[in-house]
């Protein structure tokens, strides 16, 4: 059964205060009739609780569309810094950068081959072979530790493969 209220009643029959009935009506409570300032807002009780529910069910934001808006400015503004502060990097920036790294690792171990088969060949026993293959894997880990992006068609760890094989 629907009655006709003001505020002060509403905020009765519901048991909540007036300052949280003015933020639902910002959020779209219904309002029976709407009077101007001085006067006191009429609502419809079977039509607030129906809105009170479905808003409930339908799992509606609490957040006003004012508090979403200034905590979406603010996120921006945090990511900015981040990005300012390098705290945080576009994918962007990063993408061709490991494309490089990972095509310049690929590069450099495609020359192990040609440079350890005559090695490992020349190695008498498995043991001597075994640490040869030690030797090379510490020599990747460095090389791909200390690697340096470089925007140049000069790629660091092709370089290095190339001088690392001319010294042999």
């Amino acid at each position: 059964m629907s009655k006709i209220v003001n505020k002060r009643e509403l905020a009765q029959i519901i048991g909540i205060s007036e300052r949280t009935l003015t933020q639902w009506q910002r959020e779209g409570m219904p309002i029976a009739l709407a009077t101007s300032r001085g006067a006191s807002n009429q609502y419809d009780t079977a039509k607030v609780i129906a809105w009170r529910i479905a808003r409930e069910v339908n799992g509606a934001e609490k957040e006003s569309q004012k508090d979403r808006l200034d905590r979406l400015r603010g996120d921006q503004i945090e990511r900015q810094m981040a990005i300012d502060a390098r705290d945080l990097v576009l994918a962007a920036e990063i993408t061709p950068a490991l494309g490089q790294f990972i095509s310049d690792a690929v590069a450099l171990m495609g020359g192990i081959p040609d440079k350890y088969a005559p090695v490992i060949h020349a190695c008498g026993t498995l043991d001597a072979q075994h640490a040869v293959l030690e030797e090379i894997i510490d020599e990747l880990r460095q090389m791909l530790g200390s690697y340096e992006f470089s925007d140049s068609t000069d790629h660091e760890l092709a370089a290095q493969a190339d001088a690392a094989t001319a010294e042999d």
